[in-house]
Order: C-alpha cells, then sequence, then structure tokens
C-alpha cells in the first residue's frame, strides 16, 4: 500500500475512535442529566443524627487519614493519639455538616457506581453515634454542580449539595490546635537573636539615650554592653522583627515531648527573642527556636513547647544575617528643633550666628511662639522654620568609613539644650564630583549631593543677608 493510502486509512481509523469518544461522552452526560433530573423529585435526610448526638469522625482526604472520638470532658481527641492537640472549634463545622446532610435526589437500584466516581471515591466520611456509625463515599460532581455520595455500600446514589466535600478536604494539620505567636502585641520594644552566624540585640530607646546626640531615632543596635552602637531606621528595623511577631506556625509535624533531637532543636542553631508590651501596656516576651533546615524550610518551635512546625527557611535567613549598615538612617542633621538655642555658621570667609528663644504668652489661651534672630536684628520665623527642614530633611546617599576631605567648606555648630551634646558640630568637606563629605561630630560620616549642601549653605546665609530662603 502506497503511503498516501496508510495515511488515508490512519486518518479514518482516528476519526472513528474519536467519534466513538465523543459519543460515549455525549450519552454519560445525557444520562447523567436524566438522571439529575429525574432525582429532583425524591429528597431525603441523610444525615447521620443531631449534631449533639454525634461522637465519632473519621476521615480519609489524599492519603491523610484523620480519627476523631468525643470525650465529654476532654472535647475531641485524636483516636490514633491521644496526646494529639485538637482544635474543638475547627472540628465544629464538620459536625454541623454530618448533622444537617440532605439529598436533593436519588438513584436507586445503581449497578455502575463508576459513571458517578463512586467506584473509586474521591474520599470517604465516616461519622458515629451513640445509635449508628453511617459511611459517605463521595465521587464526583453532578451536572447540576451538586455532588454524587453513597451511604454504607448500598445501591442508592444521592445527590448533595456538596456539604461533605467543603468541609472535609482537610487534613489533621487543619484540625489540630496550633499554637501562635502573640496576637496582644502593642508595641515591640527589645529584639535579641543568638545563631551561629553571630548574636546582637536591638532595642527601642525612644531617644531616652546618652550615647547620641539627636533624640530623633527611637531604634539603637546595642554594643556588648547593652549600650547604643549605631541608630536604626524604624521602618527597616519593624520589617526585620515581624519575621517573627507576624510567623504563622500552620504547618506541625510534631506534638510529642523528648523528640527534639529529630529536628535540631536539642542545640537550636537560632533562638530568638521578641520583648514587648501588650494592648494593655504590661511587659511580655516571647521566644522562638530555629532547628535544622529541610527543602528550603526550618523547623521551629516556641520556647517551652512541644510542637513543632515547619516553616519558610527565608524567615530564619532573614533574622541571621540582616545588614545594618543599610538599616543606618541616612539623615546627618534630624535634630529636635525644640532644643535649638542657636545656629552658628561658617560660611566661606564669613560667620553669622542665629539665636533661638520662646515668647512668654502673657494672655490667657495664647501660644508660646518661636522667636529667631541675628545679633540685634528679628529674622522672620517661617523662613528660618523652612530652612531648619531643610536641613533636617537633608539627604544622604550613603554613610562611609572615617575618611579625609579636601577641605572644609561650610561649618555649622547647632548649640542644644541638652547636657550630653550640648553642642552637634556638621561640617561638610569637599570630597567629589558629586558629593560632598558631611562630618557629624567627628564620628559620622556621611555622602551627601553637593547640590543639596551647597542650597542649605546658600539659603542659611540668605536668611541673615536677605532675610529670604531661595528656591
Amino acid at each position: 500500500m502506497k503511503r498516501g493510502a496508510r495515511l488515508a486509512v490512519l486518518l479514518a481509523a482516528l476519526a472513528v475512535l474519536i467519534g466513538a469518544w465523543l459519543l460515549a461522552e455525549s450519552m454519560t452526560q445525557r444520562r447523567q442529566e436524566e438522571l439529575a433530573e429525574q432525582s429532583h423529585e425524591a429528597h431525603a435526610d441523610i444525615s447521620v443524627g443531631p449534631a449533639e448526638d454525634v461522637t465519632a469522625l473519621a476521615w480519609n482526604y489524599f492519603g491523610d487519614a484523620v480519627s476523631l472520638r468525643y470525650d465529654g470532658e476532654d472535647g475531641w481527641i485524636n483516636g490514633q493519639d491521644p496526646d494529639c492537640p485538637i482544635d474543638d472549634e475547627a472540628v465544629a463545622p464538620l459536625v454541623q455538616a454530618v448533622a444537617s446532610l440532605t439529598a436533593s435526589g436519588t438513584v436507586e437500584h445503581v449497578t455502575d457506581f463508576g459513571q458517578y466516581g463512586l467506584e473509586d471515591p474521591a474520599f470517604t466520611v465516616m461519622a458515629g453515634t451513640a445509635e449508628r456509625v453511617a459511611t459517605y463515599d463521595i465521587g464526583s460532581t453532578a451536572p447540576t454542580g451538586q455532588w454524587y455520595v453513597r451511604i454504607d455500600g448500598t445501591d442508592t446514589v444521592y445527590l448533595e449539595d456538596g456539604v461533605l466535600a467543603e468541609n472535609f478536604q482537610i487534613g489533621l494539620n487543619d484540625v489540630l490546635a496550633r499554637e501562635s505567636v502573640p496576637a496582644d502585641i502593642g508595641a515591640v520594644t527589645a529584639l535579641t537573636v543568638s545563631s551561629g552566624a553571630g548574636d546582637y540585640a536591638l532595642a527601642r530607646l525612644d531617644g531616652d539615650t546618652d550615647s547620641w546626640y539627636t533624640d530623633t531615632w527611637s531604634w539603637f543596635l546595642l554594643d556588648g554592653e547593652d549600650e547604643p552602637l549605631q541608630p536604626l531606621d524604624t521602618d527597616q528595623v519593624q520589617t526585620l522583627y515581624e519575621l517573627a511577631t507576624k510567623l504563622v506556625l500552620t504547618d506541625c509535624v510534631s506534638w510529642s515531648a523528648g523528640r527534639e533531637k529529630d529536628y535540631g532543636l536539642d542545640r537550636p542553631q537560632g533562638t530568638v527573642r521578641v520583648d514587648y508590651t501588650d494592648t494593655k501596656d504590661k511587659t511580655r516576651s516571647f521566644t522562638l527556636q530555629f532547628g535544622d533546615y529541610k527543602d528550603g524550610q526550618v523547623y521551629v518551635r516556641l520556647a517551652g513547647s512541644d510542637m513543632v512546625y515547619l516553616v519558610a527557611g527565608t524567615v530564619l535567613d532573614g533574622l541571621m544575617y540582616p545588614d545594618f549598615r543599610a538599616m543606618e538612617p541616612l539623615a546627618p542633621i534630624a535634630l529636635n528643633w525644640d532644643r535649638l538655642q542657636s545656629v552658628y555658621m561658617e560660611l566661606e570667609q564669613d560667620s553669622y550666628t542665629i539665636r533661638h528663644s520662646v515668647s512668654t504668652p502673657t494672655r490667657e489661651g495664647e501660644e508660646p511662639e518661636d522667636i529667631y534672630t541675628a545679633g540685634e536684628r528679628s529674622l522672620d520665623t517661617e523662613l528660618v522654620s523652612n530652612w531648619l527642614r531643610q536641613a533636617y530633611e537633608l539627604p544622604a546617599d550613603s554613610r562611609v568609613d572615617p575618611a579625609e576631605g579636601r577641605g572644609v567648606l561650610y561649618r555649622f555648630i547647632f548649640r542644644q539644650d541638652s547636657e550630653t551634646f550640648p553642642e552637634v558640630t556638621v561640617e561638610f568637606r569637599a570630597y567629589d564630583s558629586v558629593h560632598h563629605l558631611c562630618v557629624v561630630n567627628d564620628r559620622e560620616y556621611y555622602l551627601v549631593p553637593r547640590t543639596s549642601a551647597d542650597a542649605l549653605a546658600n539659603n542659611g546665609a540668605a536668611l541673615i543677608l536677605k532675610d529670604t530662603v531661595a528656591e
């Protein structure tokens, strides 16, 4: 036979097979629709009994077999392991499901259960009371959107609205009495991490420190003596501690005591303590212990608990390896202007001083006002306030290690009402074509845009010379 003839025969055979398959599908579809229509006339109560009488539940969903029994004193108990904690609230919808089942239709004397998906059921649910035990096989869905159900292996198929399917497509993890990190956190006050990568501690001091020239910063990295080592950006610290405070413990792998070694928790590779005040302003804390990694996840437990969970390994990674250099706030002159007494400026060959005071109210209800002067001359309060805001918001592109510039261009000395830092000196030194080096108290070094530093100096001089601030 020629190649063309053979191809024609094969195509014809394929067309016959496709036609036969389509016909069979069509007949099955029509048969199911007919059965669904026939069954609408019959309604039946197929529940196991009243919810208060249900004392046993068991189901097998994709190999996850769960067996529960009810004890009046202890509530629901795992029949396979009585030590396994069960959440009664999670079981309640399951009890309600088997106690409220109704069939909107029935098909009797069924011999071919395959067309209903009941030859090999999707899953099976058992429910028991003191009077009876009912076994529900759940098959496929009908054209009406309902589910085919078989009870106790009889030859009757029921149409059920999907209550069983909706509630029992779960496993043991879904009914465990899982723990959680505290939900009543009002404000986090400290984060302490101990790990093989090193230890560190952060604390929220809210400006209550004598180690820094400004009280603007709330969070600090502490040194080995629990003294502030460097300020940290509040938003970035929040992102860090929320790895712990927003951790969701869903995938429980063990609840048995004495199995720490199985998960690397006998010697945790990471321990994280969170100190906080709760919503009633009481001081609290919780501690997480992290064990071994497994397939991109890591074992974790709340300290003192026997329950072990798997969470994303990136949680521990983020807590162990924070980039504190990147978390430093980039704001060299973030001072509290309420404490300001004067500003001394050295700008090229000239120097100027602006003094700050506060008026004393003379009338009831009168608010004190800021007063700024240069020598005997009063300055416009709004213009000076705008310039101080410009200083506060001076941007920095990065912090740098101590470095020498190429000579001081501008120097500002901010004198403030502070016993520990009565003066804050800010120098701008020539650096490169884009940046000036900003040095604060000979301690902090920043690279700031030349244009921003030059504008600050020019506007400072303009306050004195022109009583205006250039845009």
